[in-house]
Parts: structure tokens; sequence; C-alpha cells
């Protein structure tokens, strides 16, 4: 397979909703209301991911490292990840820069569990090989 997808993605509407109510509980425990950055890594080297949040009104949250193996996909939940003894905050809008040194293919996706009603959102960002 090739090396499918661009080495940096942007998803400028990110939003990391109340916990809200759980919609299921699972094996690994309770879902609440989250985003993940989903990640798919077609080639047969690991990719190393470096991931930049930025604020409108507040210092960015920077250089958020993991790693991909070769032809595997990544779901990182934003609402479990800690950059340098930070969490991303719930309510505040945020935007995503994912930089890649290989190509990968990435989407962002929103649970919101915080009415009776859930909703389940899901974006590919803007990419580019630059």
């Amino acid at each position: 397979m090739s090396d499918l997808g661009q080495k940096i993605w942007v998803f400028p509407d990110a939003f990391l909703p109340l916990e809200g109510e759980p919609y299921k509980t699972t094996d690994s425990g309770d879902q609440y209301g989250h985003e993940s950055l989903c990640v798919v890594n077609t080639s047969n080297t690991e990719a190393r991911l470096i991931i930049d949040f930025l604020y409108e009104d507040e210092d960015p949250i920077e250089n958020f490292q993991i790693t991909i193996g070769a032809r595997r996909s990544l779901h990182l939940r934003l609402d479990k990840i800690d950059i340098n003894g930070k969490k991303l905050r719930r309510e505040k809008p945020y935007s995503i820069i994912l930089k890649s040194d290989l190509n990968v293919v990435a989407q962002l996706s929103r649970l919101d569990t915080t009415s009776q009603y859930n909703s389940f959102m899901t974006s590919l960002g803007w990419g580019t090989d630059v």
C-alpha cells in the first residue's frame, strides 16, 4: 500500500464538550463526551506525530508527541491526554495542528453527550505536504 495522506493536518474547529452522561458502558468504562483525533498510517514505517493545540485567547499547548505503527490506525482520545502537565480544557474552542514525519490521513470526531440526545460529528481536516 502506498503512503496515502499528507504530512500536516489542520482542524480549525475543535471543542471538547462537557463530560455529560455516559452513553454506554464498555470493558474500559463509561463513555462520556469527548473528541478523538483519528489517524491512519498506510506506510511500512512507524510515523512520529507532533500535535499543537491553539486557543483564541491564551497560549497554545504544544508538542504533544506520539507514534503510530506501520500500517496502523490511532484513535487518540483528546480528553485523556496530558501535555507537559496540562490537559485540554472542556467548553473552550481550540484548533489542532498535526505534523507527521510521514504522510498520514487524519480526521477529527466529537461525541457530545450533554443532552438527552447524543450527537456525533466527524470532519476531515485540511492537509498539505509542505
